[in-house]
């Protein structure tokens, strides 16, 4: 416990649970990319139970086939089976960066989300979607979830410990030693 006492005094970090704090998911992969009739990606992010999420922000860096018609080919993103954002790719060629703000409500501890897409190279109305190489859509290296959120109290208990403790923020911001402060002042 004077261990511990001291480690704390030593420490000039200081976290107030009602202090905004973010935090940025990168996604597994880096770079992909995927072509065909239509196009399907899945990522998965975690939310911590102890965030009182505010905002979160997914920004998808992409790139779509330089061939593409912007005015037929769309993209749509869902959250755990809902859909809730679509839109036509920009009018350039090159990465671009789409920020869409995710509905809380959707928001689960483990989450999937979808991307799916029509990349088409036609303009006329009347086609049949044609499997081309040139019908395609890479999801870069950049594209993440940012979480902007409040820290929860931790609980007298060992598993609010342990949550606080080994949660993702916690290890990338290197506030190890938070949890253990919060248990012995409570």
């Amino acid at each position: 416990m004077i261990f511990l006492l001291t480690l704390w005094l030593s420490t000039p970090t200081t976290i107030k649970a009602a202090d905004n704090q973010t935090y940025t998911q990168q996604f597994q992969n880096s770079i992909t990319t995927l072509s065909g009739k239509s196009v399907e990606a899945n990522m998965y992010f975690t939310k911590m139970d102890y965030w009182d999420v505010k905002k979160v922000t997914f920004n998808l860096n992409y790139q779509v086939s330089q061939l593409a018609n912007r005015q037929t080919s769309d993209i749509t993103v869902a959250l755990n089976g809902v859909k809730f954002y679509s839109f036509r790719p920009g009018n350039k060629t090159g990465y671009q960066t789409q920020k869409i703000d995710v509905p809380l409500k959707l928001l689960s501890g483990s989450n999937h989300l979808t991307i799916d897409g029509q990349v088409l190279d036609q303009t006329s109305k009347n086609y049949q979607l044609q499997q081309t190489p040139a019908n395609w859509l890479t999801i870069g290296d950049g594209s993440n979830i940012n979480f902007e959120y409040q820290l929860k109290e931790a609980e007298n208990t060992l598993s609010s410990f342990y949550a606080h403790f080994s949660g993702q923020d916690t290890i990338a911001y290197q506030r190890l030693l938070q949890p253990i402060i919060q248990l012995i002042v409570n």
